[in-house]
């Protein structure tokens, strides 16, 4: 495995591989290395993260594709003699097929020596009133729209708090009785609620399991596989790992799906075959101007808007900051990204402390990797290496304030004992808390770097092919529209779906996306099998042919004449000449599962001539496509409002740049949001809009956020107001007003800005 990755094996490479090979057989960890390495075989779009990354012998087992010697990884950080608890392993694999590795996996090692890990769900705010409200017999329709309004991690809050004060539930007028029901539900929130499935942990034993821990059979059923059985210990994984039990990961990754899918659709289209295991993508050019210049949407790892922000801000194309870019955004992060940023463009600086230039002097004074809080502790406060690893767990746990409450004693008894500055200390010790419940080791964010890097790659050379499995594999942070809308600026022509060209899913070839079946809003599974099996049999020539070839049900055909699917065997035929054909054919109503209706028998009748009528309007055209896609392919959902933004003087995102400083209007389709917290613990938001000529990063603080972000529940489109923003190169919007488009457009003619706090 060494002589693969690394062709001639160096000194300074075998001594790591000894060194690490010593500590793994001394834990008595070889087995559990092989069978990882027995597992990987089964998914070659794979990859291994955490601090997994940081060994050699998994990068030459293939585990992960990371060089722990190129990228300054600690293999401590994974294992090392003083180390209590063991370690695990997570390995991604593409969302598709992590149920087909699930089945190896317990045909490998079959009952009683395999079984996925539990986890004991609790009620939570959302839960807890839900259940509430239904013994209370409240409508489905009412429940459902008041806890979709719940935010999420809000546990610091009652019910009531939530309902009362939160922005989500400003102008909703709720019955007097869920007040009460918030009341009764108060108490079980924390409670168990019922045992679950670990997202992706498995276990496994020589012997027998239930030598260990309780085992019983689950509910779950792997996909393609209804007759495997899938185990579950009824211990956690805190309670697994006290039972001795070693963890392994196969988690879902749905961006390793697309890579996957865009390379094969590469080598189908070209022949070229594309290695993901060997290609390195690090000194591409191409690649790297994508991610100085933030053009990431679809690249994984990099495409929210914070990161694509970031990656314009930095200008960062080089294995080592996007690295470090990913790593150090976290909540509660923000001071120290502009202080990372200032330094990084030349900003002169002097660590808080002499004793942590060197300790920080990669991330530029300033914490970013877990391994960091680690060093710091020991560097500024003394603190042994394994107190110090202490520190790093206790702010990954979800309420950490005693554990973090012992060891800040610590810290700062150490701190004094070294002749540190307490105001130095303590804000030495604030950085430190900027981690608590969010941060990652250097291994977890190089290995996603490097998926980041071949999916950037992709998008850079092979962009119909990327896009397209981006949108096959359901998309990614944000919106199908919002890709959609990517690939027209990008260049690419977007076909709609075609009964005679379009698969199940979206496909992508030259500078051409077919949109899949898949797409299609209501169109039946049953019908996408008939009629793609039908097609293989060759192409259909009319509507007469493909209804005689499937039997695709009346509501299925009528489908697929709005969305222009049927407009290749029209023969001349407009969409709603289709539509009425459809209607008046013989024998064409059928249940969903394609069997005739009882009154549905031949008749012979034969089908009537339509009367001519005229094809739809360019823009009735897009709004079918827009309510049956969700999506239009020749142009942006926006141009539908193209009338009502005449009455407003609307600045494009491609012209916010020019007009930094002021206050503009803007219009556009909410593409993704993010509600985070202040440092004084105030919610406030993120959210991303498309205008078609590309995208508005929005921020909205807390006081517009209090009585504004109750309008963003949907897509939209929305009017917005603000002040235009620049920092080191990137434009952001400061909304200062904000309101549905129509709602304004519909208000009286001195009403032309949208209401603000």
């Amino acid at each position: 495995g060494a002589e693969r990755r690394y062709g001639t094996i160096a000194p300074v490479t075998r001594d790591r591989l000894e060194h690490e090979l010593a500590i793994i057989g001394q834990k008595g960890f070889a087995d559990y290395f092989l069978v990882v390495h027995d597992i990987v075989q089964h998914g070659p779009t794979h990859c291994g993260r955490g601090s997994v990354a940081n060994s050699i012998v998994s990068y030459a087992l293939g585990i992960t594709h990371v060089d722990p010697l190129g990228a300054g990884l600690l293999f401590e950080r994974f294992l090392n003699p003083e180390r209590k608890d063991p370690p695990d392993v997570d390995l991604d694999f593409p969302w598709d097929e992590r149920d087909q590795i699930l089945a190896w996996v317990f045909r490998r090692y079959p009952m009683p020596r395999a079984a996925m890990v539990s986890n004991h769900n609790c009620f939570r705010l959302r839960g807890a009133l839900r259940e509430v409200a239904k013994v209370h017999g409240r409508p489905a329709g009412e429940i459902r729209e008041v806890t979709r309004r719940f935010p999420w991690f809000m546990e610091k809050q009652s019910l009531e708090e939530v309902l009362t004060t939160h922005p989500n539930f400003q102008g909703l007028e709720l019955p007097a009785a869920w007040q009460g029901f918030a009341r009764q539900a108060q108490p079980l929130v924390g409670v168990p609620r019922h045992l679950s499935l670990h997202p992706g942990g498995v276990v496994i034993v020589p012997g027998a399991l239930t030598d260990y821990v309780p085992v019983e059979p689950a509910a779950r059923e792997l996909d393609g596989h209804p007759d495997l059985t899938v185990p579950v210990i009824q211990f956690e994984k805190d309670g697994a790992e006290d039972a001795g039990l070693v963890k392994i990961d196969l988690l879902g990754n749905r961006s390793l799906a697309v890579i996957r899918d865009a390379i094969e659709s590469v080598r189908a289209s070209t022949g070229r075959q594309i290695d993901y295991t060997a290609d390195d993508p690090d000194d591409d050019e191409a690649t790297k101007t994508l991610f100085r210049t933030g053009q990431t949407m679809g690249v994984f790892y990099t495409e929210s808007p914070a990161s694509r922000l970031l990656c314009a801000k930095s200008r960062a194309d080089s294995f080592e900051l996007l690295v470090l870019n990913t790593s150090i955004i976290r909540p509660a992060s923000n001071r120290f990204i502009r202080l990372y940023l200032e330094r990084l463009h030349g900003g002169s600086y002097e660590p808080l402390d002499l004793s942590l230039r060197d300790t920080l002097a990669e991330t530029f004074g300033v914490m970013v990797y877990q391994e960091d809080v680690v060093n710091v502790c020991a560097a500024f406060a003394g603190m042994p290496l394994a107190v110090g690893d202490g520190v790093r767990k206790a702010l990954s746990k979800k309420r950490p304030v005693k554990q973090l409450a012992a060891y800040a004693e610590d810290f700062f008894a150490g701190a004094v004992a070294l002749g540190r500055d307490p105001e130095v200390a303590a804000k030495v010790w604030e950085m430190i808390l900027s981690f608590a419940g969010y941060s990652f080791c250097k291994g977890h964010s190089c290995s996603y770097i490097k998926v980041a890097q071949h999916a950037c790659y992709l998008r850079a050379h092979y962009p119909a092919e990327f896009i397209a499995a981006v949108l096959a594999n359901g998309g990614g942070f944000y919106r199908p529209f919002a890709y959609v809308a990517e690939a027209l600026r990008m260049g690419l022509t977007v076909r709609p779906p075609d009964v005679n060209a379009s698969a199940e899913r979206t496909s992508g070839v030259g500078q051409e996306v077919r949109v899949g079946l898949q797409y299609i809003s209501g169109l039946s599974r049953h019908g996408v099998e008939r009629l793609t099996a039908a097609r293989a049999e060759g192409e259909f020539g009319s509507l007469a042919d493909l209804r005689a070839r499937t039997a695709l049900a009346h509501d299925d055909l009528r489908l697929l004449a709005k969305v222009g699917a049927l407009d290749g065997i029209a023969q001349a035929m407009t969409r709603p000449m289709l539509l009425w054909a459809i209607d008046t054919l013989p024998d064409s109503r059928r249940k969903s599962d394609g069997n005739l209706l009882p009154d549905d028998r031949p008749t012979g009748r034969q089908a009537v001539q339509p009367p001519v009528l005229r094809e739809y309007t360019t823009e009735r055209r897009r709004q079918v496509e827009y309510e049956l896609l969700g999506f239009t392919t020749d142009g942006h959902p926006m141009e539908l409002y193209r009338q009502v933004m005449a009455r407003f003087r609307i600045v494009r995102s491609t012209e916010l740049a020019h007009h930094v400083g002021k206050t503009v209007l803007c219009a556009g389709l909410l593409t993704t949001a993010k509600p985070v917290h202040t440092v004084n613990d105030e919610p406030m938001e993120f959210a991303t809009f498309d205008d078609g000529t590309g995208l508005i990063e929005g921020v909205l603080f807390p006081g517009i956020y209090r009585s504004r972000g109750h309008v963003l529940f949907d897509q939209g489109p929305f009017l917005l107001r603000g002040k235009v923003e620049e920092e080191f190169g990137a434009v952001t919007l400061t909304v200062t007003g904000l309101d549905r488009l129509e709602r304004v457009a519909a208000a009286p003619a001195k009403r032309v800005v949208p209401p603000a706090s």
